[in-house]
């Protein structure tokens, strides 16, 4: 499954970016008392929860990847919260998805109540999930392929030409 590593950043993106706009949506619906708002959180937080299995897979391809590469690092650590966090997420909002499609077509405004606090919550986890993602790529460079042209780069070269 390695072939599906280069999908997992931008599936990633849009799993983060749907199941926390949906919960936004939802929330502004709520408050605004909007039922096109809670309509646009209902779809938009479902198409998350799908794009986040999509990340699940996308993910394990990219783990193969590179889980060689950081055995001993200091990356390791944080590769491996990343995937255990990663494990569970999916399922949690999984379940929180079902928990509003009953809410969909009851109506109880309490349920909504509670669904909003655990999908809030749920956005700090995400949060938090992709913090880690970023500081493998952007802090260990885990993940990132080296350009051809800057590794070639020769920089004592660089150096003499600034002379």
């Amino acid at each position: 499954m390695e072939f599906l590593a280069e999908f997992h950043p931008p599936v990633v993106h849009f799993a983060i970016a749907l199941t926390i706009a949906g919960v936004l949506f939802d929330t502004a619906g709520f408050i605004l008392r909007k039922e096109s708002l809670k309509h646009a959180g209902f779809w938009t937080f479902i198409f998350g929860v799908i794009a986040v299995w999509g990340a699940v897979i996308t993910g394990h391809g990219a783990e193969e990847l590179v889980e060689k590469f950081v055995k001993g690092t200091p990356g390791e650590e944080l590769l491996e919260k990343h995937e255990e966090i990663g494990e569970v997420l999916p399922w949690v909002l999984t379940v929180l998805g079902l928990f509003r499609t009953y809410i969909f077509f009851k109506e109880k405004a309490s349920l909504f109540i509670i669904y909003i606090i655990a999908g809030l919550i749920a956005i700090g986890v995400i949060g938090y999930q992709g913090r880690i993602g970023g500081k493998m790529v952007y802090e260990y460079g885990i993940g990132v392929k080296i350009n051809k042209l800057q590794s070639s780069y020769h920089y004592e070269e660089y150096e003499h030409e600034e002379d």
